[in-house]
């Protein structure tokens, strides 16, 4: 019964586990269903989408790490696209429409980390009523139209294919990911960030400005976002207000059951790459498996109940160590 106690409490102290498991349960149950889901087709699609949401995962990891949350990740994606390719089409250079679209996305991370942490406003509500907003600009500058139209340089940003199967955006996510882990886990600045997360007012008197690790890192997440945006517009060749539709609470619930605290203190960017490949396979197996995607929002659901349980059992073992 010790053994058992014990190896109970090693596995909770690996963080990934709580995707890493249903992950490979799913593959396993798919690929029995339809030996298709093993084809090298549809493992890079798989891939593709996991590119997606991993490019926004990495920044928001850092965030939740720092205890912060920010629920404008989908409008902010959507204005950033969409502020890119008006300019774009109206005639101006590719690099200079781009960071038009990213400043927008830096700009909306600055208005969250002032109502967040300068007025002390409730990160959810706060984040959410800029999301509004955002929301609100896109389809007022849109007319709640599509903006087509972007050159071929545009559309190669992530159309491109590498050996003529791997997208590009791929090749993005590592890298990303990449840093993303060595900003966290071998750099000071990772360790700051933890230490924020974990206790504010200690990191605060131990010297750490709290307030500018906050703004830094909203800044990132909205500047991450718009370039999303901007990946989604090349990929589907226009800039559209449904672009990155729902995948704020998608982003954050892969995050969490990756291994990412919700309150802060602990992040994992392995974690955080293994949910959104968990939801990027979840989507696909619906598909290949033959059900409704109806039931796509309420696995969806359920698995956001599992990551929040998953990090309140987490947390209380943690407690008690």
């Amino acid at each position: 019964m010790k053994n058992a106690k014990f190896s109970l409490k090693d596995m909770m102290k690996v963080k990934e586990l709580g995707a890493l498991l249903p992950l490979i349960l799913l593959v396993v149950i798919a690929s029995a269903v339809n030996p298709a889901f093993l084809s090298t087709n549809n493992l890079f699609d798989i891939l593709r989408t996991t590119s997606y949401t991993t490019i926004l995962a990495v920044p928001l990891t850092m965030l939740m790490s720092s205890g912060r949350m920010d629920m404008s990740i989908a409008a902010t994606t959507a204005l950033g696209g969409i502020i890119a390719a008006m300019a774009e089409t109206s005639g101006v250079p590719l690099p200079f429409a781009i960071l038009l679209g990213v400043l927008a996305g830096a700009l909306i991370g600055l208005c969250n980390a002032v109502l967040v942490d300068y007025f002390g406003l409730p990160g959810f509500i706060a984040t959410l009523a800029v999301s509004n907003v955002v929301e609100g600009i896109s389809a007022v500058i849109t007319n709640n139209n599509p903006i087509p139209g972007i050159s071929s340089s545009f559309k190669a940003i992530a159309q491109t294919r590498l050996g003529g199967r791997l997208t590009i955006t791929v090749i993005y996510a590592l890298i990303l990911a990449a840093i993303g882990y060595v900003v966290m886990n071998r750099m000071k600045i990772g360790r700051m960030i933890l230490a924020v997360g974990g206790n504010s007012e200690a990191a605060n008197l131990a010297g750490i400005d709290v307030k500018k690790i906050h703004t830094g890192l909203f800044v990132l997440v909205g500047i991450f976002g718009a370039l999303s945006g901007v990946l989604y517009c090349s990929r589907f060749s226009s800039a559209q207000l449904t672009a990155g539709a729902g995948t704020s609470l998608t982003i954050m619930s892969s995050v969490i059951i990756g291994g990412t605290a919700m309150r802060g203190g602990s992040g994992t960017i392995v974690g955080s790459v293994l949910g959104c490949m968990l939801f990027a396979v979840i989507t696909n197996a619906l598909v290949v498996m033959g059900i409704s995607t109806n039931w796509q929002n309420v696995v969806y659901g359920l698995i956001l109940v599992a990551a929040l349980l998953i990090d309140y059992f987490r947390q209380k073992s943690a407690r008690r160590a």
